[in-house]
């Protein structure tokens, strides 16, 4: 779907329900910076405790040795930079 600063966004799609979900992956590779963690933490903490309708909501969070995953609530139409643009 896209390519951040730091990592990539797919569409995915849950295997039982069959829901759509946003999923961005962050890449541990050298980007284990203390400042670069603490973004990742409280992008991780806003989006699970936000109850804001224009506020996508974080359902999962996880990671394997190389990379962390954050999947999404899936707002079709396109973010919120590319509509102001």
């Amino acid at each position: 779907m896209g390519r951040g600063s730091f990592g990539d966004v797919y569409l995915v799609r849950h295997k039982i329900s069959g829901k759509l979900y946003a999923m961005k992956t962050l890449s541990k590779k050298n980007n284990l910076e203390e400042s670069w963690l603490r973004y990742v933490q409280t992008e991780r903490d806003v989006l699970a405790s936000s109850k804001n309708p224009f506020i996508v909501r974080l359902k999962y969070a996880f990671q394997t040795e190389k990379k962390l995953f954050l999947v999404l609530d899936f707002c079709p139409g396109g973010d919120l930079e590319t509509l102001m643009t």
